[in-house]
This record gives C-alpha cells, sequence and structure tokens, in this order.
C-alpha cells in the first residue's frame, strides 16, 4: 500500500446542483468489478487519468492525508462542507467494497476514523464480503449515521454474471442487505441503478419485494445512459447484445432525442417508474428516482434514499422540486442557505469537476461554485437549470425583489 502511487479523491460531483451529497469519495482509482455498463470506465478513460486507467495503473489515497481533512486538521475546498457533518457519498467512480478494498485494505483505516468521529456517510456498494469480515462489521454495527446502498440490476442470476464480470449474485447481494438491515444504520437502500432496457426491465418488481422482505427501507432507480460517443461503450455495447439478443444501441438511438449521450425519453419511462414505485408501495419501502424524469416521485430531496431527517445537503435542485410540490412554487432563498460551502471555492479549481469547456471557462472563470449554480437556477434555457432538467415540472413565474426566479410547479407535467 505505501507504494501504491496516489489518488486525488475526493471531489465535487458533476451533477452537483442537484445532488444531496455533492462530495464524493473513492479510496482507489479503479474498480475491480468490471461492470459493462459502468460510467467511470468512460469518465476516467478520458483527459490525465487516461494513461493510467487504460493501462491499469491502480492509485489510492493517502489515508493519512483524508483523514486529516476529516479531522479539520488541514484546509481544503471541502472543509466547510465537513465543518457542516454533511453526508459524503462514498462510491462515487470506485466500489469501496470490491475486490481491490479486499487484497489492500487502504479504505479500513479511513472507516476506523470516520466512525470515532461519527461522520455521516452513504456507501455505494456492490460488494459483499466485507459484511462478513469482522473488522468491517464491526464498525458498521450500531452506526447510526452510515448508510449503505446495494445495486442490483435485475434478479436473474445468469444476466447479471454475465453483465457485472466480477460481481456477487443477485442473491448473495439481498442476503448483504438482510444482514445490513440488523446493523441499525440510517437505513439500507435497494439501488436499482442503472435500469437498463433488455436486461432490468423483467423481473424489477419481484427484486423490489424481495429487497423490501430483506430489510431495505427504500429503493432508488436511475435508467441508463448511453454514451455513443465512445469506442469503449461501443465494444462493450456488442458483447451486452451477445448475452442479451437485445440491441441496446439501436433502442436508444430510436427512444431518445439528441445525440452523442443519449437518454431515454419520458413517456417510455414512465410505466416503468409507476411499476417500481407500486412494488415499492406494496412492500412498505420509500421511493427515490435520481433521473432526471419523474424525480418529482421522490419521498424526499435526496435521490439516493437518504431519510428526510438526514443531514444531506439541501441547497440543491432536487430539493427545491420537493418544496415546490409541496407548496406550488420554490425560490431561490428557499434552497441557498445550504450552498455555503460553495462560496468557499472557485468553478475553475472545483476538485474533480469537468471545467474543460473554453466556452464554460470563458464565462464562470470568476465565479465561485455557488455563483455558478445560481446562475443555472436564474437561466432557465440552461441544460441544467430547474426548468430543463426536470422536463419543465418547474416552469418560471416570476423574480423575486433580489432578481432570482420564482419557479411554480405544473402538476399537468406529472
Amino acid at each position: 500500500m505505501t507504494d501504491m502511487p496516489r489518488y486525488e479523491s475526493p471531489r465535487w460531483t458533476a451533477e452537483i446542483a442537484d445532488c444531496s451529497m455533492p462530495m464524493t469519495f473513492d479510496q482507489y482509482s479503479m474498480c475491480g468489478f468490471g461492470c459493462r455498463y459502468c460510467f467511470s470506465q468512460f469518465q476516467r478513460a478520458i483527459g490525465k487519468s487516461k494513461e493510467s486507467y487504460i493501462g491499469g495503473k491502480l492509485k489510492a489515497v493517502d489515508p493519512d492525508k483524508i483523514i486529516a481533512m476529516f479531522k479539520g486538521q488541514t484546509e481544503t475546498q471541502f472543509s466547510e462542507f465537513i465543518a457542516q457533518r454533511k453526508f459524503v457519498q462514498w462510491g462515487g467512480l470506485s466500489d469501496p467494497f470490491c475486490t481491490i478494498e479486499k487484497r489492500h485494505g487502504v479504505g479500513l483505516k479511513i472507516l476506523r476514523a470516520l466512525r470515532e468521529m461519527e461522520y455521516p456517510v452513504s456507501f455505494s456498494t456492490k460488494g459483499t464480503w466485507w459484511a462478513y469480515d469482522e473488522r468491517y462489521a464491526e464498525l458498521f454495527r450500531g452506526a447510526k449515521n452510515w448508510h449503505v446502498k446495494v445495486s442490483i440490476i435485475t434478479p436473474d442470476p445468469v444476466m447479471a454474471r454475465a453483465i457485472e464480470l466480477r460481481v456477487p449474485s443477485p442473491a448473495s447481494r439481498l442476503r448483504l442487505i438482510e444482514k445490513l438491515a440488523g446493523f441499525g444504520l440510517t437505513g439500507v437502500t435497494l439501488r436499482l441503478r442503472p435500469f437498463i432496457p433488455g436486461i432490468s426491465s423483467t423481473g424489477y418488481r419481484d427484486l423490489i419485494r424481495a429487497a423490501g422482505a430483506a430489510g431495505a427501507d427504500s429503493v432508488s432507480t436511475e435508467f441508463f445512459c448511453l454514451e455513443t460517443r465512445s469506442k469503449t461503450m461501443q465494444e462493450q455495447l456488442r458483447e451486452m447484445r451477445r448475452v442479451t439478443g437485445f440491441h441496446l444501441g439501436k433502442f436508444y438511438r430510436d427512444n431518445s432525442r439528441g445525440a452523442g449521450y443519449l437518454r431515454l425519453n419520458r413517456e417510455y419511462k414512465r410505466q416503468y417508474i409507476e411499476g417500481m414505485e407500486a412494488a415499492a408501495q406494496e412492500a412498505g419501502m420509500r421511493f427515490y428516482v435520481s433521473d432526471a424524469h419523474f424525480k418529482e416521485k421522490c419521498h424526499n430531496g435526496s435521490c439516493c434514499g437518504l431519510p428526510a431527517g438526514a443531514n444531506y445537503s439541501r441547497g440543491q435542485f432536487c430539493e427545491a422540486l420537493m418544496v415546490a410540490k409541496k407548496t406550488g412554487k420554490v425560490a431561490w432563498e428557499d434552497i441557498e442557505g445550504d450552498l455555503a460551502y460553495a462560496k468557499r471555492f472557485k468553478w475553475r479549481s472545483a476538485a474533480g469537476y469537468n471545467t474543460r469547456s473554453t466556452l464554460a471557462g470563458a464565462q464562470f472563470w470568476h465565479h465561485s461554485m455557488y455563483d455558478y449554480v445560481r446562475w443555472l437556477w436564474n437561466n432557465p434555457k440552461a441544460g441544467q437549470s430547474p426548468y430543463t432538467m426536470f422536463g419543465g415540472i418547474l416552469r418560471p413565474l416570476k423574480l423575486d425583489p433580489a432578481g432570482n426566479v420564482v419557479y411554480g410547479y405544473d402538476k399537468t407535467k406529472e
């Protein structure tokens, strides 16, 4: 571990304007699971990290540096966010409990420190071994400020094995949910993401019911998006078609708007969203949608499944959507108080954030990240504005006295 090259983490998520846990952390530069749909492989195979990632060069964080950051012993652009003890997402581009952690154990020292501090963390994983390893399990028992999302995209073991190459079976992940439910955590969420047509679209109701029976208190879903410009993705699509007999690339081209990065249209998703919502209600689980389409169906403003009382960031557009759904409208002042952390660093220097666009660089070079999110709020035609992102369900009504847009909730768009 000491000889391993260093990896820089945490980072700010690309969805910072719409995310309840914008600070995301990974202890390794790679993941050992090899899922064919993984968006991380496409993100990491560009820019400065491309050579190391494609070459399989493993890097890891310095645990002491990470612990010092969380203890407030070093000043970083994450310091205020940490000082507010907001939930952090562990497992953004890599799985925290994949085969690499089992082999190297870099995360264990960090876990011990965070548990001692009782720092709020939401983990996203497909791994199971760690819950049976007493070194890890003892840290999770009674960790009321820790939340775990267990990812399962299909209950079919043959399909899962072909798509998620080195991942434990769906049945073993359901057993993980059952084990974690007995640990007394903030909660355990079935992460039915990404929902992939031809793979997830059969058996998903049974999967939700099984997760609920195992003790999951919530389910979070998001539809797979297809990056057609990636050669790696094209190779994976060919393999997925060989396994499933389903031409996913053609399906996305036929049922998406635009080009390049393809998102399925809203009406195709409706039948499945409604089916998942009904199954979750039947199982007594809270329901969440991370997809921009139908995000209004979220139980509260954390689309990853954190309960309403958790200390997640409310300075984001999903929270605004929840406010508007409840009251009929939402103003900038309803969310901006929880964006104070974003005033402390510039857009151009945001850790891990994509600032490669020359046009965006010229426009936002002197903006703080707070200024940038406010700009998105006040420009409804922008791609990540509340109006555009949610398909018009939040529509601009007027300007408040400070010149910020006030949005109204349009129930006809539901």
